[in-house]
């Protein structure tokens, strides 16, 4: 039974398929077109370790060095805040001219008076609980937590420019399989067609050709959306512009994991979490340790100081509760009345003062000194838990860095099967007992292996750095 000739619409669709499929073996590497339209101002590929070179002015980067900058400027201020604290003081009172009467009926006139003082205050954080003490401790672990953010951020950053990047990669590695399996889908296509112009094949079988152009068009379609997409994030991570560039490169090497019992002590220590956590137990211990300084220490002030005959008093002041350590001198500047001026008169002397009070009992202290070591026992529970939370991540992806070099074996084996395919094929054909299309099936069955083979390598590359990471990053 014959077939009736192919319609003039059914025609031209072949035609216009068929230059996409000429257009696709000529340029495969091109991913999209905008690329076409521009083409690069550098020819050089993008590599890996462009990407890597730009991390250092990546937006989370910048941002956590600039926290670590804020806490070391911090660390700077309290240790200077342990030195003396000196300030100067002055003062000064007038009392106008005032009219007395005595009983007698005398009256007396008061000329107005002119008195005032200067001086000198000194202060120093004496003992180790004293504020600017507790400052500093507080600054040092301020630091310490900005530190481990930062090289957090690296690492974090670093990951994410790597799978941004072979993503990219990835992708064009799809773009140029996609291009050559639509051009074969095609070929298949015409040769279909043309049978079913000589009444050799169905209407089934000439649908399910064009299905297959379609389907291949639509893998390259979003091969290119996987590029553009990769491309952006990569632009992202690194808050650089990446239009017009190439990716490329060679695969990563997957190695084995590195000791997993050093990798899991590193990340009980050196973790962000694990820092954080440090650093709210010793907060807690040292308002603990506040708490129970309250209850046990008097609140004792006590000072001495020497002075008069005009020339000034100098004084020395401690509060034990405190931790303070203080000093002044104070000059008086004389008095006045009228035009006659008057200087203070007498011997100088030693004077000494004690003053301070003890809690007996308090209900609200020691409720107070309950939920402080109450905050300690919580503070250390979170920190252990932060403890056993990043052993357990470490250990988990260990175990799926076993499970990617393992498939990366398994990925090179289906690449050498299908390359002994490729060699029995061609043996075929020169035997003329295969056609050029299984050739090209087998051709297609290769680049497929070494794609997968590619991804295998990069997936186990990206969880080797995951589990770096995972640790509290690379040494």
């Amino acid at each position: 039974m014959s077939r009736p000739p192919p319609s003039p619409l059914l025609l031209g669709l072949s035609l216009a398929l068929l230059g996409g499929a000429a257009q696709a073996q000529t340029s495969p590497a091109q991913p999209s077109s905008a690329q076409t339209s521009a083409p690069p101002t550098d020819p050089r590929p993008y590599t890996l370790a462009d990407a890597y070179a730009g991390l250092a002015q990546a937006p989370s980067v910048t941002r956590a060095a600039l926290s670590v900058q804020v806490a070391v400027q911090n660390l700077a201020a309290s240790r200077a805040a342990l030195g003396l604290t000196v300030n100067v003081t002055g003062s000064a009172n007038y009392a106008g001219p005032a009219t007395t009467t005595a009983a007698d009926g005398t009256v007396t006139t008061v000329g107005g008076t002119l008195s005032g003082s200067a001086g000198a205050n000194v202060t120093l954080g004496l003992l180790p609980w004293s504020s600017a003490q507790s400052g500093l401790r507080t600054a040092e672990r301020s630091l310490a937590l900005a530190q481990a953010n930062l090289h957090e951020a690296q690492v974090t950053t670093r990951l994410n420019a790597a799978q941004a990047y072979w993503t990219a990669a990835l992708a064009g590695q799809d773009i140029t399989l996609a291009g050559r399996t639509l051009a074969q889908r095609q070929r298949q296509l015409t040769v279909v067609q043309a049978q079913q112009a000589a009444g050799n094949a169905t209407a089934e079988t000439l649908l399910s050709a064009q299905a297959g152009v379609q389907g291949a068009q639509a893998s390259l379609a979003q091969a290119q959306a996987s590029l553009d997409g990769a491309r952006r994030s990569l632009e992202a991570v690194l808050g650089t512009p990446l239009s017009g560039v190439t990716f490329a490169g060679d695969a990563p090497a997957a190695e084995e994991a590195p000791d997993l019992a050093a990798l899991v002590a590193r990340a009980r220590t050196a973790r962000s979490e694990v820092v954080s956590a440090q650093n709210a137990l010793a907060s807690a211990q040292d308002a603990l340790a506040t708490e129970e300084r309250d209850t046990r220490l008097p609140d004792l002030n006590a000072s001495v100081g020497y002075g008069g005959a005009g020339l000034g008093t100098v004084a020395a002041t401690l509060n034990l509760k405190q931790g303070t350590l203080g000093g002044s001198y104070t000059l008086p500047l004389g008095s006045s009345s009228g035009s006659t001026s008057a200087v203070s008169s007498g011997s100088a002397r030693l004077t000494a003062s004690i003053s301070g009070s003890y809690t007996i009992f308090s209900p609200a202290q020691q409720a107070q000194r309950s939920a402080a070591a109450a905050a300690v026992t919580q503070a250390e529970l979170a920190l252990t838990v932060a403890q056993q939370n990043a052993e357990l991540d470490v250990r988990t992806r260990a175990a799926t860095l076993q499970t990617n070099l393992a498939a990366v074996q398994s990925r090179q084996s289906a690449l050498t099967l299908a390359a002994q395919s490729l060699d029995t094929a061609r043996a075929r054909l020169a035997a003329g007992t295969a056609t050029a299309d299984d050739v090209a099936t087998a051709e297609l069955a290769v680049a497929q292996a070494e794609r997968d083979l590619l991804s295998a390598r990069i997936t186990a590359s990206l969880s080797q750095t995951t589990l770096l990471n995972a640790a509290g990053g690379s040494q």
